[in-house]
């Protein structure tokens, strides 16, 4: 059975082209820890054997951990050093991608707050990242809209507090934050088959 799904969240959005100037920031910054993790897999035996370059440039998937730029460099484990760099995959029938950024910039360059809520469709795009605010009820956008749940200053300087240094320095932030509206496919018959299997793997492990 396929259903129909759509997420709409207040975000930092990364688009695809933007990612490739970020992520060997975010890696050079911290590669210890990095280099920790892909030693965690290689001694895992349920985790394929891959080379270090392998793992860094990985795809990926739904989301990853990614450590605040406050805390870059470290090798600390704390749940608060961490946020969500969340991945979803785009150039596929039926699935749609719309950002409406809460600046706009006109033809003269001048930004301001986008009345008119221009959007931009990223469909076409295999994949778009997105970090959400700390606080779930900050991504409601009516909340974030009115300024009642959370400023634009507040919002502005979390998103910096969280990238640090992973951005580029003509990276204009403001313009990335706003409404994602994400609307997608979902085959829950094959996931409930996958959970199944991977259940049945487990008790197998337990079981040897």
């Amino acid at each position: 059975m396929k259903r129909w799904y759509s997420v709409e969240r207040v975000v930092l959005l990364i688009k695809q082209e933007e990612f490739p100037s970020i992520y060997p920031r975010y890696v050079k910054s911290n590669i210890k820890y990095i280099q920790g993790e892909w030693l965690k897999d290689m001694r895992d035996p349920n985790t394929p054997s891959v080379t270090m370059e392998q793992f860094v440039n990985r795809e990926i998937v739904g989301s990853v951990k990614w450590i605040r730029g406050e805390f870059a460099g470290g090798k600390g484990d704390d749940e608060s050093q961490f946020f969500d760099l969340y991945a979803v995959d785009g150039n596929k029938e039926g699935v749609s991608i719309v950002f409406t950024p809460f600046i706009t910039v006109d033809g003269f360059g001048n930004t301001g707050f986008n009345n008119k809520r221009i959007k931009t469709d990223l469909s076409e795009m295999e994949k778009v990242y997105y970090i959400l605010p700390n606080r779930p009820e900050f991504s409601d956008m009516i909340g974030a809209i009115s300024g009642k749940a959370y400023s634009a200053i507040a919002i502005n300087q979390e998103f910096r507090k969280k990238l640090g240094n992973y951005l580029p320095d003509d990276f204009a932030l403001e313009k990335h934050i706003g409404i994602l509206n994400y609307t997608y496919e979902r085959d829950l018959d094959a996931e409930e088959k996958a959970a199944e299997k991977a259940a049945e793997a487990g008790d197998k492990e337990a079981a040897e």
